[in-house]
């Protein structure tokens, strides 16, 4: 899964989307995800950090270091947080895009086509 990171891919499209359909003056840097930023990168070092914590704190647990576990949770909740932020500014700029004026009204029951290759909902 880690080597079919969409990110990057993600951010291209979003600003496809906020140059085909910006009829205000939006511009990229109002929106909350770092375009000029590395996603991919950005998430990978997140998950990183985590892990380097979540190793900390098994190690700590293991010697009965609560000092060292106290320190491990903190940093754990801190890099939770920012994957947390990570996750909340593609929300945000999702509801942005969506809320643009020219987007069609989507029907009752519309499905999407299945050419698409997902299921219909």
């Amino acid at each position: 899964m880690i080597n079919d990171l969409f990110f990057e891919l993600m951010k291209n499209n979003f600003i496809a989307v906020l140059k085909k359909k910006n009829t205000s003056s939006i511009e990229i840097d109002d929106l909350s995800i770092d375009y000029n930023g590395q996603l991919n990168e950005q998430f990978l070092n997140q998950l990183n950090f985590l892990k380097v914590h979540t190793d900390l704190l098994q190690k700590a647990s293991t010697e009965h270091d609560e000092l060292a576990m106290q320190s491990a949770l903190l940093k754990l909740r801190s890099h939770a947080m920012t994957l947390s932020s990570f996750f909340e500014a593609i929300a945000e700029d999702s509801e942005v895009l969506l809320k643009m004026n020219s987007w069609p009204e989507i029907p009752e029951g519309y499905q999407l086509p299945a050419h698409y290759g997902l299921p219909g909902k």
